[in-house]
């Protein structure tokens, strides 16, 4: 029996938006939550928690992390993850050999202990040059990255948002390649709700160094779904693989919610558009004069529909969020409380004093 697209899209936002719980529970529950740089208002792996854990405030993930055991790592995306994932993912590329200039520098935090980047650069130097993204930095922060990627060092903590880093005690894998690529799909499943086969494969795909043909990754996920550890809904003409979480969540239908652009909800954007109606771009990197919704624009939910946008930015020391809207804005009182009550929220996680806060609906 199909699922509706209306039951579908209930089931995702109890199960991704359950009832707030500590923080340690609820990166348990995710799994793992997608990080990124950018603070507009706040990063995104603060906007993401701040849904989902009691009283949460911006930077509590930084500040919490080494008393919680926390690994960054990238599965989908880069972000935080459990000790269990990080060594179900490392290592990685066990023979592909260091070059000198990272072999040196693992040796150094070896002898050394934990370090910044810039204390490597002062040892080894660092050439500024250009990183993948198609800016700059500095040779020495690019091999400490690359070191971290395959495993040989751990993020310790941070320093004002900077990575501090650490060498690894080597970690070997107890489970076969094959199971250590079951448990990825499983962790990417269920910290990003459920998404399409094609999807899953292609965020995936990085793993080559445990399965190097796509066919044999389709394979074991196939094998996931016949042994009913992934679930399979045809929904409206789409096929979608989740975890069945039972777990209920506390979804609150009647409170406004703005979303953090790598949110779980909306993450996946052919979900979105398929689910809500319309399309949903991510701007921050788009020229100016080519955004239409805005540089970091999140997602507002309002009961079960995702009706528009907000942009939130500090300004003189007051927070200022503008929505912004697909259709036209709802004309009801309860909105409009919601809708206050949200950004008043928003302030309080920032740190903000009262009515240090100004709403353009």
């Amino acid at each position: 029996m199909n699922t509706t697209i209306d039951q579908f899209r209930k089931r995702v936002l109890r199960q991704s938006l359950f009832a707030p719980k500590t923080l340690g529970a609820a990166i348990r529950r995710l799994g793992f939550v997608q990080a990124d740089p950018i603070r507009s208002p706040a990063r995104a792996q603060d906007l993401i928690l701040r849904h989902r854990v009691k009283g949460y405030r911006a930077g509590g993930l930084e500040r919490s992390y080494r008393r919680l055991g926390l690994e960054e790592c990238f599965l989908f995306a880069y972000g935080f993850t459990t000790k269990a994932l990080w060594e179900t993912v490392h290592p990685k590329d066990e023979d592909a050999p260091l070059t000198v200039a990272e072999r040196e520098a693992l040796a150094w935090i070896r002898k050394h202990g934990p370090m910044h980047p810039k204390e490597l650069e002062a040892q080894v130097g660092g050439a500024r040059i250009r990183n993948y993204w198609g800016g700059y930095s500095r040779s020495s922060k690019m091999i400490m990255d690359a070191l971290h990627d395959r495993g040989a060092l751990r993020v310790c903590h941070r320093e004002q948002g900077i990575r501090i880093y650490e060498a690894t005690i080597p970690v070997e894998p107890s489970l076969s390649k094959v199971e250590r690529f079951e448990a990825i799909l499983l962790a990417a499943l269920q910290a990003m709700g459920a998404t399409t086969r094609s999807f899953l494969i292609s965020e995936l795909r990085h793993f080559d160094y445990l399965m190097p043909q796509v066919r044999d990754r389709q394979a074991i996920l196939q094998g996931l779904i016949n042994t009913g550890q992934v679930r399979f809904d045809p929904v409206d003409g789409m096929d979608y693989l989740s975890i069945d979480q039972r777990v209920g969540g506390a979804w609150d239908p009647d409170r406004l919610r703005i979303l953090a652009p790598f949110d779980p909800v909306v993450r996946d954007r052919s979900r979105f558009e398929h689910l809500w109606g319309w399309r949903y771009r991510f701007e921050a990197y788009t020229p100016p004069a080519k955004r239409q919704l805005g540089y970091y624009a999140m997602p507002v939910l309002w009961r079960d529909t995702v009706i528009g946008w907000a942009n939130a930015a500090m300004v003189d020391s007051r927070l200022e969020v503008d929505f912004g809207y697909v259709d036209q804005r709802p004309k009801d009182r309860a909105f409009r409380e919601a809708a206050g009550q949200e950004v008043a929220e928003l302030a309080i996680f920032l740190g903000l004093e009262k009515d240090t806060w100004v709403v353009s609906l």
